[in-house]
C-alpha cells in the first residue's frame, strides 16, 4: 500500500511537514488512531466486566491489576531487553491479539465471573503497555527536532481513533455481541502493528539499535528521592483515588439499574464518545491557551475544582445520570487539561530522570492509586451521598496540589535557567 501523494501535500500545508517526513508521519498517525480505536472498542467491554464483577467486588479487581502491572514490568523489561526491536513489536501486539481472541471464545457463551475479572484485569495492564511500546518505537524512528514538530499530529491520530473506537462498539454491539468485540479490538491492533511496522523498518535511527532495557522500577528511587516528583506521584495517587470512587458509584448504579448488558456496553460507549469528543475540544482550543495565560498551575487545579460542585448535587441527588455527568467532565477534564499539563511539568528535570520516572508514574504508580480507592472505597462502605461528600475534600486537595505543583515547576524554569546562563528558553516554560 502506498502513501496518496495528495495527502503528502496537504500534510505539507497543515503541518511542518518536511520532505522526506511525510510517509512516516502517515504511517505513525495511522498506527496510533487504529491502537487507540482498538482499545476503545475494548473499554466500554471492560466496563461492562466491571458490572459483571460487581461493585462489592472492584476493589479485587483493581488489585489485582496492580499485581499484573508489577509482574509484567520486568516481564517486558526482560524481552525489551534482549529482543529485536521489530520481533519485540510483533511479539507484544501479536500476545496481545491472541488473548483477545482466546477470551473472546471463553465469554462467547456469557461472562463467568473469573472470565470476567480476567478480562478486566489483562485490558487494564495491557493498554499502558501497548501505549508506551508505541511511544518508544516513535521516539526511535524520529530524531529529536523532528519530534517537537510531528508528534502533536501523532498525538491526534490517537484522540481520533479515540472517538472512532467507542462509535464502532455503540453501532455493532447488538450485532456482534458482547465477546465479538474482542475479535474486532484485536484486528485493528493488528493493523495497527503493520503500520509501525513499516514507520520501524525504513526510519528507525541507527542509534537506536542498542536494547530498550528494562529499568522502570529503578524509576522508583528517582520519585522518591526527588520531592517534585513525588509531588506529581501524589497527585496521580489522589487523582487515580478520586477517579476510583466515581467508577465504583458508577458500576453501583448501572448495576442497580438492570440493563441488558448490550445495553450497559452501548452505553458505556457513548460515555467514552462523549469524554472524547470533550477531551478534543479541551486539547485543540483551550488546553494550550490556557497554559500559555494562567499557568500550569491553573490548569492542573481546573478541573478537581469544577469536579466539586457536580459532587454537592450528585451528594443531593444520587441518580445515574449525575454520576455519568460526572464521569464525562472527570475524564474529560483529565486528558484534555491536566494530562497535558502534567506532561509538561516533566520538562523542568533531567532527561534520564524525565523518562525513568515519567514510566513509573505511568504505570507502577497510576496503578496503586487505581488499588488504593478500590480498597478505601471499600472499607468506608459508604452510600452514593457520603462517598460523593467525601470526595469533595480529596478533589480541592487535588486542586491544591496542582497550584503548589505549578508554582514549584516555575522555580525549577528559573533555576535552570539561571543556571545555562544561555538564555535558552526550558520547553514548555512559555
Amino acid at each position: 500500500m502506498t502513501v496518496p501523494p495528495a495527502w503528502l501535500a496537504r500534510c505539507a500545508r497543515l503541518v511542518d511537514c518536511r520532505p522526506g517526513e511525510g510517509r512516516a508521519l502517515f504511517w505513525s498517525f495511522a498506527g496510533f488512531f487504529l491502537l487507540l480505536a482498538g482499545y476503545y472498542v475494548l473499554r466500554p467491554v471492560r466496563e461492562e466486566m466491571g458490572v459483571e464483577i460487581g461493585p462489592d467486588k472492584l476493589q479485587w479487581a483493581f488489585t489485582l491489576t496492580f499485581v499484573g502491572m508489577l509482574a509484567i514490568v520486568p516481564l517486558y523489561g526482560w524481552a525489551a531487553a534482549r529482543l529485536p526491536r521489530r520481533v519485540l513489536l510483533a511479539s507484544v501486539f501479536g500476545i496481545t491479539a491472541l488473548v483477545l481472541a482466546g477470551f473472546q471464545a471463553w465469554i462467547a457463551g456469557g461472562a463467568s465471573p473469573v472470565a470476567a475479572l480476567a478480562l478486566f484485569v489483562w485490558v487494564s495492564v495491557f493498554n499502558l503497555v501497548v501505549v508506551s511500546l508505541f511511544w518508544t518505537a516513535m521516539a526511535d524512528s524520529f530524531a529529536h527536532a523532528q519530534a517537537r514538530r510531528l508528534f502533536g499530529v501523532i498525538a491526534a491520530g490517537g484522540s481520533s481513533g479515540a472517538l472512532v473506537g467507542p462509535t464502532i462498539t455503540a453501532l455493532s454491539v447488538h450485532a456482534v455481541g458482547v465477546h465479538g468485540l474482542l475479535l474486532v479490538s484485536a484486528a485493528l491492533m493488528l493493523l495497527s502493528l503493520l503500520c509501525i511496522l513499516r514507520v520501524v523498518d525504513d526510519h528507525t535511527r541507527a542509534e537506536a539499535g542498542r536494547p530498550l532495557g528494562g529499568r522502570i522500577l529503578a524509576g522508583l528511587g528517582e520519585v522518591a528521592s526527588s520531592p517534585y516528583l513525588a509531588m506529581i506521584a501524589l497527585a496521580i495517587v489522589l487523582q487515580s483515588v478520586l477517579g476510583t470512587f466515581v467508577y465504583f458509584e458508577q458500576a453501583r448504579l448501572v448495576k442497580a439499574a438492570a440493563l441488558a448488558p448490550e445495553v450497559r456496553t452501548q452505553l458505556f460507549a457513548l460515555i467514552d464518545l462523549a469524554v472524547n469528543l470533550l477531551a478534543l475540544g479541551l486539547q485543540a482550543l483551550v488546553a494550550g491557551r490556557l497554559m500559555q495565560k494562567l499557568g500550569l498551575g491553573i490548569t492542573l487545579a481546573a478541573v478537581p475544582l469544577l469536579l466539586a460542585v457536580p459532587l454537592a448535587v450528585l451528594a443531593a441527588i444520587p441518580v445515574l445520570a449525575v454520576v455519568l455527568s460526572i464521569q464525562v467532565v472527570s475524564r474529560a477534564g483529565t486528558h484534555g487539561l491536566m494530562r497535558p499539563a502534567r506532561e509538561a511539568l516533566f520538562t523542568a528535570v533531567e532527561r534520564e530522570s524525565r523518562y525513568k520516572a515519567k514510566n513509573v508514574l505511568d504505570t507502577v504508580v497510576t496503578r496503586a492509586g487505581d488499588a488504593l480507592g478500590g480498597w478505601l472505597h471499600a472499607a468506608a462502605g459508604l452510600g452514593t451521598p457520603a462517598v460523593a461528600l467525601a470526595a469533595i475534600p480529596g478533589a480541592l486537595a487535588l486542586a491544591w496540589l496542582g497550584i503548589k505543583l505549578g508554582r514549584r515547576y516555575q522555580q525549577k524554569v528559573a533555576e535552570t535557567s539561571s543556571d545555562s546562563g544561555s538564555g535558552r528558553a526550558v520547553p514548555g516554560a512559555s
